[in-house]
């Protein structure tokens, strides 16, 4: 039962921190976007039915496979983390609990002990109908996946408002954006702002797409607001996402994006020809944009 409400426990985590734990899994750049989503889902799910399989008891060599199972898969995968270096979070109890793989791999072998032990009880003198079952097996599927739909479910490409005469204006000789070059070529430029959460998960997502489908980061353009009139070039001490940023004049950050943050266009030659925000970022639209010509 303990061990059973330790896989609830860390699924419910997991959910309550879900944007996170689907870019944990993105960061591998093993899976698209889009499956990324469903993946986190999966094993969120798969956790709650194992932990319920435990607490009651019940078709025990079954349940106690599938929880061996989960968790020897979960220690290979955290010593694939630690052997390449990963140090962060690995989302196993959501992001409201942080610990690295290495702490992880600890807490899984405690867990496997206690599963070895467990495996030895008899089952209890009960077998519930089928019927009863199929609603209890349903509701956490349903549940996750109705609190927390995949954004591409529900998120669509959708054109963001935006001002284009005032980023006309920025573009133009003079204009507050006009040292960027964003006239040349195609760019995925990205209004951010350091203390938004979404625009640093909004970050992270661009940056595995750039790495996962190999495009060239200086496609990539960020643009902060700053109380400077001057762009220029952020550190990456300096904000809290993976590739420096330029500064731009609040008030031309506020007039092109009516204060929307984070916001993400995709322009040729100065143009606009698509915008998302973070929850419809499209791998396949970005990618299929700067590597391929119309």
């Amino acid at each position: 039962m303990a061990l059973g409400a330790f896989f609830i426990v860390s699924a419910i985590l997991k959910l309550l921190s879900i944007d996170e734990f689907e870019i944990y899994i993105f960061s591998y750049d093993v899976l698209q976007l889009k499956a990324a989503m469903l993946a986190a889902r999966l094993v969120i799910v798969a956790e709650i039915l194992v932990g319920i399989g435990l607490i009651a008891n019940v078709w025990k060599r079954f349940v106690d496979t599938c929880a061996l199972l989960m968790l020897v898969g979960f220690t290979v995968f955290l010593c694939y983390s630690a052997l390449i270096g990963r140090t962060d979070n690995c989302q196993c109890m959501g992001a409201l609990i942080e610990i690295n793989p290495i702490h992880s791999i600890v807490k899984n072998a405690v867990l496997l002990l206690l599963l070895l032990v467990a495996m030895g009880a008899r089952p209890w003198n009960w077998k519930p109908k089928w019927y009863l079952w199929v609603p209890v097996v349903l509701a956490p599927i349903v549940t996750v996946f109705v609190i927390s739909a995949p954004d591409n479910w529900l998120f669509g490409p959708a054109e963001e408002i935006y001002n284009a005469e005032e980023l006309d204006k920025a573009l133009a000789q003079g204009g507050d954006l006009e040292t960027l070059h964003l006239n040349e070529g195609r760019r995925v430029v990205a209004f951010l702002s350091p203390g938004c959460p979404y625009c640093r998960m909004a970050d992270e997502k661009l940056t595995h797409i750039c790495h996962r489908n190999d495009l060239d980061s200086a496609a990539f353009v960020y643009l902060l607001p700053t109380m400077d009139s001057t762009a220029t070039e952020l550190s990456l001490d300096t904000v809290s996402f993976v590739r420096p940023g330029y500064r731009i004049p609040n008030m031309t950050y506020a007039l092109i994006t009516y204060g929307q943050r984070p916001m993400v266009f995709l322009m040729e030659a100065g143009k606009v020809t698509a915008t998302c925000h973070y929850r419809n970022i499209d791998e396949q639209q970005i990618a299929h944009f700067l590597k391929y010509e119309e």
